[in-house]
């Protein structure tokens, strides 16, 4: 059976889930720093960039700001700005990968937008292509500063994300802000942002160093703020590790050096808070197929739970897998996930990837580790020849199991690119049966098939007595 946790902070996370009655109880396991950690692992997925360049540009950003003796609240803010300021990104992906030219996925595009946005290189696309990117590219500031709400972050955070595109000399987006009238934390983070991505074109440290040096030399002109320009320079030469440190995977201490205030403990209403908003990001991307898919496996995983009899504190530790498992196909690039026709074997090893990719946004967060194996195991099969490591049978846990049903039946009675219609939920159960013992667990077919007779039945309207 699924290990138990001494903690009651899952349990709480299920009755808030549930509509149940609220508690004050609290938990200290995950911490705030370590959820934003992950967010901002996602946002590198979101962007087509390797995990942790947000931890980077957060170190940047945050450094700068102690360097410039700014007080512990805006070196928190602008930390925390780096850590999700392009999550708003999923909102316009669909819209940039049909505007996209040829040959050109959103993920190539989210990877150059910063440098783009910050006129450091210059568009390769055609005039009219690049007015209409831009158009779309314009919106994501905004729509990552509505992410900042459900995030329990302030609004100064809230300022330094919507203005992190600005430009002392007016010419960035989405305000056309010149510098006098661009909060400071967002000058800051846009000068992180756009040295992580000059560094991010380059390989070896001795070619960060002259890409950089060169950069500041001769690009960062009256775009970006001199006075924050010079500490860089400053902090550059007095500490000439420093870009080492950056690159390092010790940069994910520096964060929470930055972030002391944050060590606190959650509530389980902001663990569901948190969690929900980070499992819905990759049911943005594609509304039309995949709207609301987290939390309705959450939903079927937790029935199934409910009629296995396991107990609520376990059912919200799979109530959290199940918004989660899904987080890793952030790193993959539409046109894939909206394939018609049978994928090429490149493209299936890429799709095949996304449960490893969920696994390392959520490892490492304190408590997730039950979490963490039952979301990277939702692909597994029982007969060995799922993914993405292929184990089979009891080898896979019970939670992983639930996940592979639970995401499976949504699946089915969802629209779905690949097929013509979605499946009613009963005409869905006999599809599920077909699996019975290969890829799903036979017992847990016959224990969702009870969940799913009994909801239809309770549906069902009643004929009045005559």
């Amino acid at each position: 059976m699924i290990a138990t946790s001494s903690t009651t902070l899952f349990a709480e996370a299920t009755r808030h889930f549930t509509a149940a009655q609220q508690t004050e109880e609290q938990s200290h396991l995950p911490r705030f720093v370590d959820l934003l950690v992950a967010l901002s692992k996602a946002q590198d997925l979101i962007k087509g960039k390797p995990l942790r360049t947000s931890l980077r540009v957060a170190a940047i950003a945050g450094t700068l700001a102690k360097t410039m003796a700014l007080s512990a609240r805006e070196v928190t803010a602008v930390t925390y700005a780096a850590l999700v300021c392009d999550l708003g990104l999923v909102r316009i992906a669909a819209d940039v990968h049909h505007q996209a030219p040829q040959g050109v996925s959103e993920k190539d595009i989210f990877r150059a937008h910063t440098l783009l946005g910050a006129r450091v290189v210059s568009s390769p696309y055609e005039p009219s292509q690049t007015e209409y990117l831009e158009h779309f590219l314009r919106a994501h500031p905004q729509a990552s500063a509505q992410y900042v709400e459900r995030l329990y972050l302030g609004q100064d955070v809230k300022a330094i994300v919507e203005a992190h595109h600005e430009l002392c000399d007016g010419s960035g987006y989405p305000f056309g802000l010149t510098k006098n009238s661009i909060p400071l934390g967002a000058r800051i983070l846009t000068l992180a942002d756009t040295i992580e991505g000059v560094m991010g074109e380059v390989s070896g440290l001795t070619t960060r160093q002259h890409a950089l040096e060169s950069f500041l030399e001769f690009k960062s002109s009256d775009r970006f703020d001199a006075d924050i320009v010079a500490v860089l320079k400053g902090l550059l030469a007095d500490y000439p590790d420093f870009l080492k440190q950056i690159a390092s995977l010790d940069v994910e201490a520096m964060i929470k050096t930055l972030l002391p205030t944050r060590q606190t403990p959650l509530t389980g209403k902001q663990l569901l808070d948190i969690c929900t908003l980070l499992g819905e990001l990759p049911d943005t991307m594609l509304p039309l197929y995949y709207k609301e898919h987290s939390v309705k496996t959450a939903r079927y995983a937790l029935q199934i739970a409910e009629q296995l009899g396991i107990p609520q504190n376990q059912s919200g530790e799979l109530m959290l897998a199940a918004l989660l498992h899904d987080v890793g196909q952030l790193g993959l690039p539409l046109g894939l996930l909206l394939k018609q026709s049978q994928p090429s074997d490149e493209q299936l090893a890429l799709l095949h990837d996304h449960p490893r990719l969920t696994e390392e946004i959520l490892k490492g967060i304190p408590g997730f580790e039950n979490i963490t194996l039952w979301a990277s195991e939702h692909h597994e099969r029982m007969n060995g020849r799922g993914y993405h490591t292929g184990k089979k049978g009891f080898e896979i846990s019970v939670g992983g199991r639930i996940l592979a049903i639970a995401d499976a039946f949504d699946a089915l009675t969802s629209p779905r690119p690949y097929r013509t219609h979605a499946h009613e939920a009963l005409d869905a159960l006999p599809v599920l049966n077909q699996g019975r013992g290969t890829q799903f667990d036979g017992q847990l077919v016959s224990v969702l098939r009870q969940v799913i007779l009994k909801r239809e039945v309770v549906s069902e309207p009643t004929t009045p007595n005559r």
